[in-house]
């Protein structure tokens, strides 16, 4: 089976630690792992965009 989430940078909103999330279709973002940067525990994440390259 397939996994439809994808895997990404995430910020998250309270305290701006850097993670990586997996992405839901629906676009529901859910931290995997932990990490010592963010102890907020608010749990409202934004995904990082990746810069575009220019020829």
């Amino acid at each position: 089976m397939q996994s439809t989430q994808t895997r990404a940078a995430v910020r998250c909103e309270n305290c701006d630690a850097i993670l990586v999330g997996a992405i839901s279709p629906t676009g529901s973002i859910r931290p995997l792992g932990t990490s010592e940067d963010c102890v907020c525990g608010d749990g409202s994440f934004t995904r990082l965009e990746q810069p575009t390259s220019s020829p």
